[in-house]
């Protein structure tokens, strides 16, 4: 992305805004455990940024309640694998796959349900879609892409994950009660 600052120290100078070779930025960047974004002028480059990702406000609390329904929790991304990897250590993850496309997320429900598991997934992303159509439960995220709103089947508003343990909690707890009365419809 190229610019030029209308305010500020260094106005009127174009900018660049990209990776290393875009903004000449020096080599040894490759290394960074995360994604860079480079800065550079017309005299070259001035500064380099290293991105990462976070977890959303109540993911670790989400996680919790889910771990104590008896779920187990996986994490299938797109993303680059050292990033994940950071993620999934933060949320205590031990099962991830980064670098996933949409078939390798197909795959993996595939796997998971030709062992007689039931998959709920959740995402929010445009190569989600399709995974999201296969699980026995799909969850989209409101903020997400209107393609993975259409291939869910429940949508979660407002960006947090705790409805989505709010939501299993609410299912198991309606099944047990519709058990409950068919059987003593079956006794009566």
């Amino acid at each position: 992305m190229e610019g030029t600052l209308e305010a500020g120290p260094l106005a009127g100078r174009r900018l660049r805004l990209g990776s290393a070779g875009f903004c000449g930025a020096p080599a040894g960047g490759a290394d960074a455990a995360g994604p860079q974004a480079h800065l550079a002028d017309e005299s070259g480059w001035l500064a380099s940024f290293d991105l990462d990702e976070s977890l959303r406000p109540d993911a670790l609390e989400a996680l919790a309640r889910l771990r104590a329904q008896g779920l187990e929790l996986r994490l299938l991304s797109g993303d680059r694998p050292a990033a994940v990897a950071r993620l999934a250590e933060r949320a205590g993850l031990r099962f991830w796959r980064g670098g996933c496309t949409p078939q390798d997320k197909m795959a993996e429900v595939r796997a998971l349900q030709q062992q007689g598991r039931r998959v709920a997934m959740v995402g929010d992303g445009m190569n989600d879609g399709p995974v999201l159509a296969l699980a026995d439960l799909s969850v989209a995220m409101g903020e997400g892409v209107p393609l993975a709103q259409a291939r869910a089947d429940v949508v979660v508003q407002g960006g947090r994950l705790m409805p989505v343990a709010d939501l299993l909690a609410q299912a198991r707890r309606t099944q047990r009660v519709v058990r409950r009365n068919l059987a003593w419809a079956a006794f009566y």
